[in-house]
């Protein structure tokens, strides 16, 4: 069994890439510009949302066994790559490779890379972001009428989220700058396991599927499996059952799909997230007067999905908040 060898150098090319939807703030857990490389026994084997640890025995440069934690994807971006809950077993001898932990008193990888015993490797790569390519479900989606062309599995094509710390682009209240002054990165919503809410979860590189029923439109986020069921009419009515996703109601537009929501409880992270184009390197609370409107319109293809979205909440914004993703 090799020991374990930690490099301050720069990765392959294959293994530079910042990971989809991060769960944790990477830049502060991890070293992106270094390499680990760990040689050991799996003693547990954890493939989560949102997401996955692995623990393992390695001999150190002493002789002594180490125990070691590598953290790595969700479920589902695991699983496009072949990684499930059974590929790999208790007992069984691997290699990892990722990033270090920034903390050089944690024995704790981010895993990119994972090395069977046959040669078999299995690596998570930009291009795994979306399944086929991230386009809708059927490439004739064109010939659709009305809110059928809306009705498909959409994703992105590259990795949405900026993965840098700077100003705020939104229009932030005294308040709303106090708070981001306030931020704690190594005490965030994501290290806690709370889901980003509307509209960072927008943001996120997982698929998302739309389906319209006769009374209601279901917006599913593949990321913690949030499912926003929104009723077609004017009533506002509870979208899932948490209550973090507040009230709401959809219309059709045309052939633009119109979600109006609000009743938001007060949240951490309600208005941006540290890893979204909003938040920019910290977690942006929200207010319960909070209300956002989004808006699903097609290209003319069928296969581009644009949402623009307008988010009010006098406490941390002066004014409403325009942006759009696709």
């Amino acid at each position: 069994m090799k020991i374990f060898r930690l490099l301050i150098a720069s990765l392959p090319l294959a293994l530079l890439i910042a990971p989809a939807g991060g769960h944790h703030s990477f830049a502060v857990n991890f070293n992106t510009g270094g390499s680990a490389e760990l040689r050991g026994v799996l003693t547990d084997v954890r493939v989560l949302n949102p997401h996955s640890l692995l623990e393992m025995d390695v001999v150190g440069e002493d002789g002594q066994t180490q125990s070691w934690v590598v953290e790595t994807h969700s479920v589902p971006l695991l699983a496009r790559v072949g990684f499930t809950q059974d590929t790999f077993s208790e007992g069984e001898e691997i290699i990892v490779r990722g990033w270090p932990s920034r903390r050089s008193s944690q024995r704790l990888v981010f895993g990119l890379q994972f090395v069977k015993m046959d040669g078999t490797v299995i690596e998570w790569r930009p291009g795994d972001l979306v399944a086929e390519g991230g386009l809708a479900r059927d490439v004739e989606n064109v010939a659709r009428v009305g809110r059928e062309r809306l009705e498909a599995v959409w994703g992105y094509t590259a990795d949405p989220n900026p993965h840098v710390i700077a100003e705020s682009p939104m229009p932030l209240t005294a308040a709303a700058f106090e708070m981001r002054e306030a931020y704690d990165p190594f005490n965030t919503t994501a290290m806690r396991c709370i889901p980003p809410n509307v509209p960072g979860i927008l943001y996120v590189p997982y698929l998302n599927e739309i389906e319209v029923e006769d009374d209601s439109v279901l917006i599913h986020h593949e990321y913690f499996g949030i499912r926003r069921s929104v009723p077609l009419g004017d009533e506002f009515v509870a979208v899932e059952d948490s209550g973090m996703f507040g009230v709401g109601r959809a219309r059709f537009d045309g052939n633009d799909l119109v979600v109006e929501t609000r009743g938001y409880p007060e949240l951490e992270a309600g208005m941006a997230t540290s890893f979204d184009p909003n938040g920019m390197g910290a977690d942006m609370p929200s207010s319960a007067r909070k209300e956002v409107t989004e808006v699903y319109s097609l290209s003319p293809d069928g296969q581009t999905l644009t949402i623009d979205y307008t988010i009010t909440d006098p406490v941390y914004l002066t004014e409403p908040w325009v942006s759009s993703t696709q």
